[in-house]
């Protein structure tokens, strides 16, 4: 292991920490795997959820290979790999989607101002807000560079549908830094959360 982002760059064993990690991302799935059949949801959605999870696993890892050329890069995809599972065996009970650059979950886009786009619609007689990841903690982001995000309180208001933006300021970093960013919409009725859902976009910056 490295003790250094720096050192890591120049590190030969590089390709050790990949292989690592995408076994890890490969064991880890059984285990989600485990909870779908838990869930007991029925043959269509447990084989839904499950070609999500096999999906996850492809495209991490195809990403740790091809774009993980230090240990922060590689940790910021595997990570948003984990997250996406999860995601994925908890299941959506209400219409949530996030986009950047007209692309879902695993995007690119030029350095410079990125506008995530959220999208959610609540079930009838509920309202969707933005919640926050944590108590004290709106997003959750992952970046190889320092990046800023802003977004609109009235976000963080029920709306029959939801339909605002993340806007990620990330006009320090460099082309394939990247970046993981966790937005969770909450679904309301009255003064109460019903639902609570993550969804996890892994960005390359082109």
């Amino acid at each position: 292991m490295f003790a250094t982002d720096t050192g890591s760059e120049r590190a030969t064993s590089i390709e050790d920490y990949q292989n690592t990690c995408t076994e890890f991302i490969t064991d880890i799935s059984r285990d989600y795997m485990d909870w779908v059949d838990r869930y007991q949801l029925g043959e269509q959605e447990t084989a839904r959820r499950k070609a999500a999870i096999s999906s996850i696993v492809k495209t991490t890892n195809d990403w740790i290979v091809k774009y993980g050329n230090t240990i922060k890069k590689v940790d910021i995809v595997m990570n948003d790999g984990v997250n996406k599972m999860a995601e994925s065996t908890a299941g959506y009970p209400f219409n949530f989607d996030i986009f950047v650059n007209k692309m879902k979950r695993y995007t690119t886009h030029p350095v410079g101002e990125i506008r995530m786009n959220i999208r959610a619609m609540p079930r009838p007689g509920r309202l969707a807000r933005v919640g926050n990841y944590h108590k004290d903690q709106l997003l959750l982001v992952n970046a190889s560079s320092p990046v800023n995000f802003s977004l609109s309180k009235e976000s963080m208001k029920g709306a029959d549908i939801l339909d605002d933006y993340v806007i990620i300021d990330a006009k320090g970093c460099q082309k394939h830094d990247l970046i993981s960013l966790t937005a969770v919409v909450e679904e309301v009725e009255g003064d109460y959360v019903t639902e609570s859902r993550g969804y996890s976009t892994l960005i390359l910056l082109i």
